[in-house]
């Protein structure tokens, strides 16, 4: 098992950011992760973490995808696209992609975004829709 690159690190910052309560709990979530595996595919990745039982879950254990967050590298033509799955209240696996090009060996000059354009501000409304299914 290993931690994050720093490249996984800044998506999942950014995935995680966000003033709501299931945010809080999937960023503690973060701090014990560790990481389990991880798959290229040619066109992204997949990472997977192992959460210990021992740290706490969403509250109902629900099960989602965030991906909010996007991306431009000067290597990447057309863009990169997140996904963060969860699973049973915990965080299960981050899913990189590009959206018509081969992934490199390293992106450079990465900029990331939230969906929306050059946006700053993340629209938690949404976000929360998605956190805190009825």
């Amino acid at each position: 098992m290993s931690t994050l690159t720093s490249f996984e690190d800044q998506v999942m910052r950014m995935l995680l950011a966000g003033d709501d309560d299931a945010l809080a709990v999937l960023r503690q979530q973060m701090e014990q992760a560790q990481v389990s595996s991880r798959k290229l595919t040619g066109a992204g990745f997949y990472t997977e973490f192992s959460i210990p039982s021992e740290v706490a879950r969403l509250v109902g254990r629900p099960s989602f995808k965030l991906g909010d967050v996007n991306g431009i590298a000067a290597n990447i033509k057309h863009g990169l696209g997140f996904l963060l799955y969860i699973t049973d209240g915990a965080i299960a696996m981050l899913e990189g992609y590009t959206y018509d090009d081969p992934w490199p060996n390293d992106v450079e000059g990465l900029m990331l975004t939230y969906s929306g354009g050059q946006n700053p501000n993340r629209n938690m409304g949404k976000v929360k829709q998605i956190v805190h299914p009825t």
